[in-house]
């Protein structure tokens, strides 16, 4: 069968599979986490149903304890992979739809997950059908499909699958970056700040009863609240903060204490500069009041180091390469606990920094100033040079299909599985001049996009297979 006949024909099967996994919420879940479901229950429900329909489909499939899966077509020892993942990030309240309820409209799919990273699996499988079914796989080569359950949080998974696995693929590709190839990794450092919870005292001092913001370190926070105790009577400093615009205030039901709210613009952490972060905001409002706060200390250091900036401009760490671009830093998450407030961050920086040198330039600073860093998480960068074999079919395939000739390779922020695997690269599934909208509000998949890439997937794979 010709290519674009099967995808015509496969085209409603796709778009249906890609609802049918959207409507499982597969995000991380330590609550209902255990032997099987390491991730949560949902997860392992997402990865269970992504399975059983693969091997319904005649691939061979098998289940890493829940951690991640495998779709194989052909029994070659020669292996092309191509690595994805179920796990999704948390939906945020500002969704126009369900975010787990999928709706197509004018041509578009929406629904957490459908671009990052449900919709390229699903195209993945189709390429890998295609050349199983019209026999296109040599002898002596296969094709192997990652399936990982936790790229958004540990990537965990990867490194399980690592372990557990007889083999692992020659070269390999991963459908969650951006076409035409993403050959350049950001260096990644996860990691978490404590600052002690002590208190002002005096009678000028306003109580912080609560303080919060974010959803985790991968998303730029579009809420952030914190509850005051302060009385109706107290007139003067309920109008200090009216005066903010940047803030939102109610009274709660007693009267007794003021709720504080502000709103940034959720963006991916890998471009935190297209966001607006509201745990900053708030900081800048309560600083601006003039007033004074229980947790006047944390507010101050917190201003002094990071306030609205995300390249590291405060602490002098702010550095910039041509191939792989800026130094950022996301403050993903705050939240005031009994003895400490706690901060989820996490900075990508430039080729041609080391881990070494953002523990002693940041971390080091954030030290010194009284808070405990614990890290989470470190990637090196990654990078695989454009003449590379694997690169230049890649590409060629892109340009075969597309016929764009402009766009060249190029560097991301963003952490995709291409760094856990040998010779792999980052390869779609977004197109030049579509909006980014992996962990965003109202994500969507253009149904166009969804064929155009299959068909690119499908020339890529068969390039690949060429010995």
């Amino acid at each position: 069968m010709e290519q674009k006949q099967y995808l015509r024909e496969k085209l409603p099967e796709m778009i249906e599979l890609v609802s049918h996994l959207v409507q499982i919420p597969t995000v991380w879940d330590p609550a209902s986490a255990g032997v099987g479901k390491p991730f949560g229950k949902n997860i392992a429900i997402g990865l269970g149903t992504f399975l059983k329909l693969a091997g319904q489909m005649g691939f061979a499939t098998r289940n890493y304890d829940g951690y991640a899966g495998e779709v194989t077509a052909g029994q070659g020892h020669r292996m092309i992979g191509i690595l994805g993942h179920l796990d999704v990030v948390k939906a945020s309240p500002g969704w126009s739809t369900p975010p787990f309820q999928p709706v197509i409209r004018q041509n578009k799919i929406y629904g957490r997950g459908v671009s990052d990273d449900k919709g390229p699996l699903v195209s993945c499988l189709y390429a890998m059908r295609y050349l199983m079914q019209e026999k296109r796989i040599p002898e002596g080569c296969s094709i192997r499909l990652i399936a990982g359950c936790d790229e958004e949080e540990g990537m965990q998974c990867i490194a399980y699958y690592k372990k557990k696995a007889e083999r692992l693929p020659d070269e390999s590709f991963v459908p969650d970056g951006y076409f035409p190839l993403v050959n350049c990794e950001k260096g990644l450092i996860d990691f978490d700040l404590l600052y002690p919870a002590v208190s002002e005292k005096g009678p000028e001092v306003i109580p912080v009863l609560q303080f919060q913001g974010g959803a985790g370190r991968n998303i730029v926070p579009d809420r952030a609240e914190c509850i005051l105790k302060v009385l109706p009577s107290e007139k003067d400093i309920i109008a200090r903060l009216q005066s903010n615009p940047q803030l939102q205030i109610k009274e709660d039901e007693d009267s007794s204490h003021l709720i504080l709210q502000t709103r940034g613009k959720a963006a991916h952490a890998m471009s935190p500069e297209l966001g607006k972060n509201a745990i900053s905001i708030l900081v800048e409002a309560l600083l601006d009041s003039g007033l004074t706060f229980s947790c006047q200390a944390f507010l101050e250091k917190y201003e002094k180091l990071i306030g609205k900036t995300v390249f590291g401009e405060k602490m002098n760490c702010a550095c910039e390469e041509a191939e792989s671009g800026r130094l950022t830093l996301n403050i993903g998450k705050a939240e005031q606990r009994e003895n400490a407030f706690l901060i989820e961050a996490n900075v990508r920086y430039p080729c041609s920094k080391n881990h070494q040198w953002i523990v002693d330039a940041m971390m080091g600073q954030f030290s010194a100033s009284g808070f405990q860093v614990k890290e989470r998480l470190a990637m090196d960068p990654l990078y695989i040079d454009k003449k590379d074999p694997l690169v230049q079919k890649l590409m060629e395939a892109y340009q075969e299909v597309t016929g764009d000739f402009q766009h060249d390779a190029f560097a991301i922020g963003g952490a995709t599985y291409a760094r856990y695997l040998p010779h792999t690269v980052s390869f779609g599934p977004l197109f030049p001049g579509e909006k980014e909208l992996a962990h965003e509000d109202d994500e969507f998949l253009e149904i166009e996009s969804l064929e155009k890439m299959t068909q690119i997937y499908i020339d890529a794979l068969e390039k690949l297979l060429e010995e």
